[in-house]
C-alpha cells in the first residue's frame, strides 16, 4: 500500500505541473488587464519595450495576444529570454514582462593590426558600439575582415575574437589579427590558347603577376571578383577578333602557403575565326540602307567585331536622335553560317515617334540663377530633340567654368512624344580672394594678390581686381564682364589699368581703360570691338634713339578681333582647336600715336595613346607706324614667358640696343608642341617643346633678323604642371635652352595664374 500511495503522488505531482497552468490560464482568459508591468530591464528603458506591447490595460486578457506581444518583445533583439506572469488583481489580472537582456557591446578594440589602419577594418565590423552582443554578426564581422586582407594580399590572415565581460551585463569585444605575409600572383598561364600569345592575352586583363616594382604599384594582387571580370575581358577579346565562339573556362588558382605565392592557369577554347557576312538593313526611311552602311564602321569580308557592330549601332541611334527620334528602337540579328565562317548581320530598324524637348529642369544650383544655365542650351522647350545639340549643351554649361559637376540626363515626358531634360549641378568656387608668391630669375620674386567673382551675384558676371608686384613691374587692373547682354548672344565690359615695367633699357607707365563689345556668330564663333585709350611715359632711357627716348605720349585705338573656339572644354581640354585673329588700328582720326598691329594664332588639341594629349600651338604677329611716324618702342613685341617661349626670358630674345638690352621687336613668330597628361581632372602634367622669336630693327640684332626667318629662332624644352584652383587656372613651368649663349642661365622658371594657351 504504501508503494502504491508513493507512485500515485508522483504521478499527481508532475500532472499538476503540466496542467495546473494552462487552466490558470484559461482561467483569465478574457478577464480585465488591470495592470501591466515590465522588470528585469537594465539598458533598455521600459518605454521602449513598452511601445510593442500591444496589450494594454482595459483590453481583454488574451493568451494568443501575450504570444504576440513576446513575439515582438523578443524581435527588438536585446533579449535572449522573456517570460510572461499572470496573477489577479482588482477584479482583473495583472501582467508582469520579465525580461533578461542580452549582452550589449562596450567598447571594440581592433590588435595586431600593421599594414591595414583600424578605420579601415572598423568599416567592416557589422556589430557596433552599444549594440546587443550577437555571435552571428562577430562571425560575419571575421569574414569581412579577412575578405579586406586578401583583396590586399594577405591570404593567410587569421582573425580571431575575445568577447570580455564587464560590470552591467556589457562586454568588450577584442578583435586579435595574425596579418602574416602578403602572397602576390607568382605566373599568370594561358592553356589552350594558339591564336594569341600568352604575352598578348596577359595585356587583355587587369589581373598582374607580381614584378620588381609590385611594392609601388600594388600589383600581383589575387582579386576573385577581378579575375572574374578578366575572363569577360578574353572572350570580348576573342570575339573582336572574329572568334565567336571562344570558351574561357574558371581559372585554375593554386596557393603555396610555404612560398607565399598563387600561380593562375586560365583554360582556353578558341574555336575557328568568322568573318562579316552579309549586311542588311531594314525598317528606315529616313535613311537609305546604303547612307547606313557608309556610316559603318564593321564592313562585309572583314574579321567579324562584335565592339564594332555595338559602336556602328549606337552610332545609327544618334544619327537618328539628331533627326528628333529619340527613342528609336535599333535591334541588330545575326545568324552564323558555320561551313563558310560568316556571321550574316540583319539590322531591325523602328524609329518611332518624334519627339520633342518637354521640361528643362535643373537643380543644384545654389548660386547660379537658373536663366544663367538655360540659355547655354542650344534648344527650348517644344523644340523638336536634337541629341547633338544636347551634347553641345552639356559643353557649353561646362565652359562656363561654375560647375565641378555637370550630369544632363533624358526621361519621358508627360506625353510620349515629349521627352525631359533633367540637369543637375554641383557649384564649384567662383569667388576667391588670394594672395600668392612666384619666383622668377628676371622678375625675382613676384608677389599676386587678386579679388575676383567669375559668377558676380550668381548672375554670370565677372568682376576682377588683381596686383601684379615684382622687381620689375607692378600691375593694377580693374575688369568688369557681361557675357550674355539681356540673355542675348551680346557681350559688354571695360577695363581700367595702371602698369609699370622697367625693360632694363627704359622703363614704362602705362595708365588707362577701354571697353568691350562681342557678338556671337555661328556655335563657335565670337567677334569682338574694343576701344582702348592709355596714356604712357618713357623714362630712364640710358642710350637715346630715334627708336628709344625720353617721351610722354597717349594712344587711342581699336581693336577688332574674331575668335572660334571648337575645344571641348575651356578649362581642360582634350580636343578641339582655337583661332584667333585680331587687328589693332591707333592713331589717325583717333588722335595720339599712329600704328597699326595685326596678329592671328591657333591651338589644336588631340587626344593620344591611354590619357594623353597633345597640343600644338602657333602664333604670327606684326606691327607698323605710318603717317611717317615709326612704330613706339613701348608697342613693340617681346617675347621670354610662361605664355609663349619657355625657359628664355624677354631679356634673351629679339633686338637689343646699344648696351645689350632687348628693346622688342616688330615682328613675332611662336610655335609650341606639349604632352599633357591629366592626373585628375583638375591637375595634369605637361612636357614641352617651344620655338620662337621676335623681329625687327635696332642696334644689335645678333640674336635676330629684320624679317621672319624659320631658321633663326630660340627653342627651348622643359616640363610642368597646370592646376585649377579657385583663382583660377595655375602653371608651374620650368624650362631649358637648347641654344644658350655665353651670357644667358641655362634655364628658367615661370609661375603664371589666370592663363595658358
Amino acid at each position: 500500500m504504501r508503494i502504491r500511495f508513493g507512485v500515485t503522488f508522483i504521478i499527481i505531482f508532475f500532472l499538476s505541473i503540466i496542467f495546473v497552468p494552462q487552466v490558470r490560464a484559461a482561467d483569465y482568459e478574457g478577464k480585465i488587464v488591470k495592470l501591466i508591468q515590465i522588470k528585469g530591464n537594465k539598458r533598455i528603458d521600459k518605454a521602449t519595450i513598452r511601445y510593442y506591447i500591444k496589450t494594454d490595460a482595459g483590453d481583454r486578457y488574451s493568451t494568443a495576444g501575450i504570444r504576440e506581444d513576446i513575439k515582438r518583445i523578443y524581435n527588438i533583439g536585446h533579449f535572449k529570454d522573456v517570460k510572461v506572469d499572470v496573477e489577479d488583481y482588482y477584479m482583473g489580472v495583472k501582467i508582469t514582462f520579465i525580461v533578461t537582456e542580452i549582452a550589449s557591446i562596450k567598447n571594440i578594440h581592433i590588435t595586431g593590426n600593421k599594414k591595414i589602419d583600424k578605420s579601415t577594418i572598423e568599416e567592416k565590423i557589422s556589430v557596433k558600439k552599444g549594440s546587443a552582443y550577437n555571435k552571428n554578426l562577430i562571425q560575419e564581422s571575421i569574414e569581412n575582415i579577412k575578405l579586406l586582407y586578401k583583396e590586399k594580399g594577405y591570404f593567410f590572415a587569421e582573425i580571431e575574437y575575445a568577447a570580455i565581460e564587464t560590470k552591467e551585463n556589457q562586454i568588450d569585444l577584442e578583435f586579435r589579427i595574425k596579418e602574416g605575409k602578403k602572397v602576390r600572383i607568382s605566373s599568370i598561364r594561358f592553356r589552350g590558347n594558339k591564336v594569341f600569345s600568352e604575352k598578348k592575352l596577359a595585356k587583355q586583363i587587369e589581373t598582374r603577376k607580381q614584378w620588381i616594382l609590385s611594392w609601388l604599384t600594388n600589383s600581383g594582387i589575387y582579386k576573385k571578383e577581378v579575375l572574374k571580370t578578366d575572363i569577360l575581358r578574353i572572350e570580348s577579346f576573342y570575339h573582336n577578333h572574329g572568334y565567336i565562339n571562344v570558351r574561357v573556362y574558371e581559372p585554375e588558382v593554386e596557393i603555396d602557403r610555404e612560398k607565399r605565392a598563387i600561380f593562375i592557369t586560365i583554360p582556353i577554347e578558341e574555336g575557328d575565326k568568322y568573318y562579316t557576312g552579309r549586311i542588311d538593313i531594314k525598317g528606315s526611311d529616313i535613311y537609305s540602307a546604303d547612307e547606313l552602311k557608309k556610316e559603318m564602321r564593321l564592313k562585309k569580308n572583314e574579321v567579324f567585331n562584335r565592339s564594332l557592330l555595338r559602336s556602328d549601332i549606337f552610332h545609327m541611334s544618334d544619327l537618328f536622335s539628331k533627326k528628333g527620334y529619340a527613342f528609336a528602337d535599333i535591334i541588330p540579328l545575326t545568324s552564323t553560317d558555320k561551313e563558310d565562317k560568316k556571321v550574316d548581320i540583319t539590322i531591325d530598324i523602328n524609329k518611332g515617334r518624334k519627339v520633342y524637348v518637354g521640361k528643362i529642369n535643373i537643380a543644384g544650383n545654389t548660386k547660379t540663377r537658373d536663366r544663367i544655365i538655360r540659355r547655354e542650351f542650344r534648344f527650348k522647350e517644344g523644340d523638336l530633340f536634337d541629341s547633338e545639340k544636347l551634347r553641345r549643351s552639356r559643353q557649353r554649361i561646362g565652359n562656363l567654368g561654375f560647375f565641378e559637376d555637370i550630369k544632363i540626363e533624358t526621361s519621358r515626358g508627360a506625353q510620349e512624344d515629349l521627352i525631359d531634360i533633367n540637369t543637375t549641378v554641383t557649384e564649384r568656387p567662383t569667388g576667391s580672394i588670394s594672395v600668392g608668391a612666384g619666383f622668377s630669375s628676371v622678375e625675382e620674386i613676384i608677389f599676386t594678390g587678386q579679388i575676383a567673382q567669375d559668377n558676380f551675384l550668381g548672375r554670370g558676371q565677372r568682376l576682377s581686381l588683381s596686383a601684379q608686384l615684382s622687381s620689375i613691374r607692378q600691375d593694377f587692373t580693374l575688369n568688369f564682364t557681361e557675357p550674355r547682354v539681356f540673355d542675348r548672344e551680346l557681350s559688354a565690359g571695360f577695363d581700367i589699368y595702371n602698369r609699370e615695367s622697367l625693360f632694363y633699357s627704359y622703363r614704362s607707365r602705362t595708365r588707362g581703360g577701354g571697353i568691350r563689345l562681342g557678338k556671337s556668330f555661328g556655335e563657335y564663333t565670337w567677334g569682338k570691338l574694343g576701344y582702348r585709350y592709355d596714356k604712357i611715359l618713357v623714362k630712364d632711357v640710358q642710350q637715346e634713339t630715334t627708336l628709344l627716348k625720353n617721351e610722354e605720349r597717349t594712344t587711342s585705338r581699336i581693336y577688332p578681333s574674331l575668335i572660334r573656339d571648337a575645344r571641348d572644354d575651356f578649362l581642360n581640354p582634350s580636343k578641339g582647336t582655337r583661332e584667333r585673329v585680331s587687328f589693332e588700328f591707333a592713331g589717325g582720326p583717333l588722335g595720339g600715336a599712329n600704328f597699326y598691329k595685326a596678329s592671328g594664332e591657333v591651338s589644336w588639341y588631340y587626344p593620344l595613346l591611354w590619357k594623353f594629349v597633345g597640343m600644338l600651338h602657333g602664333k604670327i604677329g606684326f606691327a607698323e607706324g605710318y603717317g611717317k611716324e615709326e612704330l613706339p618702342v613701348f608697342e613693340n613685341y617681346f617675347m621670354g614667358s610662361a605664355f609663349d617661349l619657355r625657359g628664355f626670358n624677354f631679356r634673351d630674345v629679339g633686338p637689343r640696343d646699344g648696351l645689350g638690352d632687348s628693346i622688342g621687336g616688330s615682328k613675332l613668330l611662336l610655335l609650341n608642341a606639349e604632352i599633357q597628361y591629366p592626373f585628375t581632372k583638375n591637375v595634369r602634367g605637361i612636357i614641352f617643346y617651344d620655338r620662337g622669336n621676335v623681329y625687327g630693327e635696332g642696334p644689335d640684332l645678333s640674336k635676330t633678323s629684320v624679317d621672319y626667318d624659320l631658321t633663326n629662332m630660340r627653342h627651348g624644352y622643359g616640363f610642368g604642371i597646370h592646376f585649377l584652383s579657385p583663382m583660377g587656372p595655375i602653371s608651374l613651368a620650368y624650362g631649358f635652352k637648347l641654344d644658350r649663349r655665353a651670357d644667358e642661365d641655362k634655364s628658367e622658371f615661370h609661375f603664371t595664374a589666370g592663363r595658358v594657351f
